[in-house]
């Protein structure tokens, strides 16, 4: 996975009937399709899994196309991490994504992912459009699959063979999101681990609530974990850059906690060195950020923490860093914010442990207790 540095350069939300139109969406699309046609150069269209995202994805890629720019079109739902991934093997120059990443269901919006010197912007633009056919009546033709490379990249970055050979059970809610059905394909048949997804059938309205972990109360996935005896549960956000986990009593970490426990593993088996960024624990955390204790933890595992908001600060390459969100970046493998990434990591970190994640925990609580 690479470490080419592209920042998320613009995004535009707004609520569905109300700002968020296919007129609003096809005019700032053009602005960054009439740059691209006098660059010459290539533009890849995604969309997550909200309502009408895939038809305003279709209808946007015919429009870039009568510009003359080379377009291609996600043929499925895509988790951000995979767009920059796909950008990363050079697939496009910049992406267009119909997405309003973790917002409740009924904001809708655009994402503009490409290089900061690139001069795109998304503007609307103010000349007429022609008109179209909505929903579009015939599929795209140049259509790509970003899932398959990005599992792909997943399986390198880290031993799924470690945690597929020992008998673990994880629990996984997609949270009817773009990563449903992924950490099942990564696990594939014929190892004694099970992954069981839950939420992971399409659903745009999000059971009317926002596809974001730390805005879930989580109910059903801590439920199955605390009476199943499940090694840990994973809740992954709707575009897949952030996760919530929870632990093997049903309890979700606080992003302190995990962010630390995540820290210590890929320093542990990773062989990593280096900055964790990591939010403040919260008034209801089992961890105290005592000078000492801190200290002691830092000379342990070869880190340094600091302590921040929600900022992940992707310019100082931290080998980890996460926010109140729960949003998470490992820099050493990628620049965008990935929680199948740091999920499965945890479920490494739980294989390679003989306590499981309920030790790792035991452990972490006690070195940070009041």
């Amino acid at each position: 996975m690479s470490v080419y540095r592209r920042p998320l350069l613009q995004a535009w939300e707004a609520a569905y009937t109300a700002e968020l139109t296919l007129d609003q969406l096809r005019r700032r699309a053009a602005t960054v399709g009439a740059v691209l046609a006098s660059q010459r150069a290539r533009c890849l269209i995604a969309f997550d899994t909200r309502f009408l995202a895939n038809l305003f994805a279709q209808t946007l890629a015919y429009d870039l196309l009568a510009q003359g720019v080379e377009v291609m079109l996600a043929n499925a739902p895509a988790p951000l991490p995979a767009i920059h991934h796909a950008l990363d093997q050079r697939i496009a120059d910049c992406a267009l994504y119909v997405s309003a990443r973790n917002r409740p269901y009924y904001i809708g919006g655009l994402l503009l992912v490409a290089d900061d010197q690139s001069g795109l912007s998304l503007d609307p633009a103010r000349d007429p459009l022609p008109p179209v056919v909505f929903p579009p009546t015939k599929p795209f033709k140049e259509t790509i699959d970003l899932r398959s490379p990005y599992l792909d990249a997943l399986r390198h970055a880290l031993d799924l063979d470690a945690i597929r050979r020992l008998p673990l059970t994880f629990f996984v809610d997609a949270m009817a999101g773009t990563t449903a059905g992924m950490v099942t394909a990564l696990f594939g048949e014929g190892g004694q681990a099970r992954a069981i997804e839950i939420n992971r059938d399409p659903d745009p309205l999000f059971a009317r609530g926002a596809p974001q972990p730390f805005e879930s109360p989580l109910n059903r996935l801590r439920k199955l974990v605390r009476e199943s005896d499940s090694h840990l549960g994973v809740a992954l956000a709707g575009d897949g850059t952030a996760l919530a986990v929870v632990d093997p009593s049903g309890e979700v970490l606080d992003p302190f906690e995990a962010s630390l426990l995540l820290a210590a593993h890929v320093a542990q088996y990773h062989r990593q060195r280096g900055l964790v960024i990591a939010p403040p624990p919260s008034p209801h955390s089992l961890l105290r950020t005592q000078p000492k204790q801190l200290a002691a933890w830092q000379e342990a595992n070869g880190m340094k923490i600091e302590l921040a908001g929600d900022s992940l600060h992707g310019e100082r390459q931290p080998v980890v860093a996460m926010t109140t969100a729960g949003e998470t970046l490992l820099s050493r493998w990628s620049t965008c914010p990935d929680g199948l990434l740091a999920g499965l990591l945890f479920c490494e970190a739980a294989a390679r442990s003989n306590g499981g994640l309920r030790a790792l925990c035991a452990t972490l609580r006690s070195q940070f207790s009041a």
